[in-house]
């Protein structure tokens, strides 16, 4: 059936604008973007979300220009990752001079000027594990050898790269790659004959006064070099030595340090604590404590809650009877004024075996420690028994790894199912992921299995001569989970965590938000790094991570 015509009756005459001309059309026509003011629009995009923000960028250039207004993404951010965060005192601190070691993101103050949808999509990445991958050619990957496995160290400091390899030689070297890709090279030799070997790295984090920085490399004769060079041009560095006048496990070799100029800190492999006082261009050691009951893998952390004393923070391993183990830790008041004797809490832990510390010397005055697993004293009602419960079903018979950054302790166990010190195991399982497929399971065996990491918050009270403050207490947080197979290594700081496994994977934990994410998957390129003697290094900033394993260095890049 066909459409009725229209009718015969003329239309209504069309409206006019009421001038003296007559009818007149609009220069510019209405829209929504000449009719609304911008603080109109910037009200209405306000309620956007962030997905919602991006797309209306593409509508025209009024609106990218509006929706990429710093105050809104301001607000979002905040909104979504600025809640109050219980962090760590290992962060990264803003530097007045050249060295730009920014904080991470979530660390932002409101009233900060920042690139706030920059750091949004920045922080967004670190969530989704979203990042670019590139192998950095830093060193000559060593060949895996499983008599003698070589270690890779790392450090960032703002946009430079340093890295040295533990590989004995007469003359250890230590790399610095600047922001644009130019390498340096560092030698860091020994004055007593034979080769060596770079054991550890720790980088200054004490706020320097012009545009220069420092680090302290640490050698398996018990010698150490402490490095100035200057941030935009890494060459012709001033050096303070030290060697030791004896030789003893007390001194040699340092696995792990942390430096705040003019404090030096050192860990031995024995677990013996060393204080150093760096001041007017010499080291002297003014304190040595050993513990009975601490065993690595350890963990440092170093800060300065006043002008005239130091805090460091040390968590480790604890056995715990009959054949399992736990996490610890371990505050220790280091005072840079005149020599006090140890409070009886220290005397617990730590032992002292410098019968006179130097006067007016940085030493140590007061210690506390507390321990995941403790069992309570006197009669025993339901509820410590509860308690106890719960802390054994969480004991490990072997730990991979244990971080802390003043806040957070991790506790990353080692699986111990798996004979990764086997070199034939390996083989065998080379040959049969070749033959069979590339899976997990055919990579790493029957014992590839998820690993679960345990966060626990450390809970330090404030101590005052006035007030009896309670004491530091352990608690277990939640388990993390994510990790297929072994944890090679880990790296904790401002309420993140990083781990390293042996297969190659990147897992990131928000662990406030309680969020994580695998960052790149391991593709069994890092094979060789499975010797349990052999440990990875992962290290981070607000921007990348940098991990290194089987001599082949990784850098993921959040910043894109």
């Amino acid at each position: 059936m066909s459409k009725r015509s229209l009718s015969p009756a003329l239309l209504p005459p069309s409206k006019r604008l009421h001038t003296s001309t007559g009818y007149q059309r609009p220069a510019n026509p209405l829209s929504f973007d000449n009719t609304f003011y911008d603080e109109l629009i910037l009200c209405i995009f306000s309620h956007l979300s962030w997905t919602d923000l991006c797309a209306a960028q593409a509508t025209s250039r009024n609106w990218a220009r509006l929706a990429t207004d710093s105050e809104l993404w301001r607000k979002l951010y905040l909104r979504t990752y600025g809640r109050a965060r219980l962090r760590g005192t290992r962060g990264f601190v803003g530097r007045p001079d050249g060295r730009d070691i920014k904080p991470l993101p979530g660390r932002a103050k409101p009233e900060d000027c920042k690139d706030w949808k920059q750091m949004f999509r920045i922080s967004s990445n670190w969530r989704r594990g979203r990042c670019d991958v590139e192998r950095l050619n830093l060193l000559t990957p060593c060949q895996h050898d499983f008599d003698r496995p070589h270690r890779i160290h790392i450090l960032l400091a703002g946009s430079l790269t340093i890295t040295s390899s533990s590989k004995p030689s007469e003359y250890p070297k230590i790399n610095i790659r600047g922001p644009t890709g130019d390498d340096h090279a560092l030698l860091c030799d020994s004055r007593l004959p034979g080769e060596c070997s770079i054991t550890a790295l720790a980088l200054d984090q004490s706020p320097p006064t012009s545009s220069y920085m420092r680090f302290a490399a640490f050698l398996s004769t018990g010698e150490f070099t402490v490095f100035q060079v200057l941030y935009n041009q890494p060459i012709s560095p001033r050096k303070l030595v030290y060697v030791p006048t004896q030789r003893n496990d007390r001194v040699s070799p340092i696995i792990q340090a942390v430096y705040n100029h003019p404090l030096l800190v050192t860990l031995s492999q024995s677990f013996a604590l060393c204080i150093y006082d760096l001041s007017s261009d010499i080291a002297r050691r003014t304190q040595t404590l050993t513990s009975f009951t601490s065993f690595p893998p350890s963990s440092l952390v170093l800060s300065t809650p006043t002008s005239t004393t130091y805090k460091l923070v040390l968590a480790y391993s604890i056995p715990v009877y009959p054949s399992h183990w736990s996490v610890g830790a371990t505050e220790l008041i280091i005072s840079a004024g005149q020599a006090s004797p140890l409070s009886p809490p220290a005397l617990s832990s730590f032992s002292e075996h410098l019968k006179h510390p130097i006067a007016d010397a940085m030493t140590v005055i007061s210690t506390r420690t507390t321990r995941a697993l403790d069992v309570p004293s006197g009669w025993i009602d339901e509820y410590k028994l509860r308690l106890m419960r719960e802390q054994w079903n969480r004991k490990v018979s072997q730990v991979s790894d244990t971080q802390t950054d003043g806040k957070w302790v991790v506790l990353a166990p080692e699986d111990p199912l798996s004979d990764l010190s086997n070199p034939s195991w390996l083989s065998n399982a080379d040959s049969t992921s070749s033959s069979s497929s590339d899976s997990p399971s055919s990579i790493f065996g029957p014992s590839y299995s998820p690993t679960s990491l345990q966060l626990y918050r450390l809970i330090l009270p404030t101590q005052s001569a006035s007030i009896s403050a309670s004491p530091p207490k352990l608690t277990f947080v939640r388990t993390l989970h994510g990790p297929r197979g072994p944890v090679a290594a880990m790296a904790l700081a401002d309420g993140r965590c990083v781990s390293l496994g042996h297969n190659g994977a990147i897992w990131v934990w928000d662990l406030e938000g309680g969020t994580g994410a695998e960052v790149a998957a391991g593709d069994g390129s890092e094979i060789g790094s499975l010797s349990t003697a052999s440990k990875g290094t992962v290290s981070f900033d607000e921007r990348r991570i940098i991990s290194a394993s089987a001599g082949n260095i990784m850098a993921r890049t959040f910043d894109i």
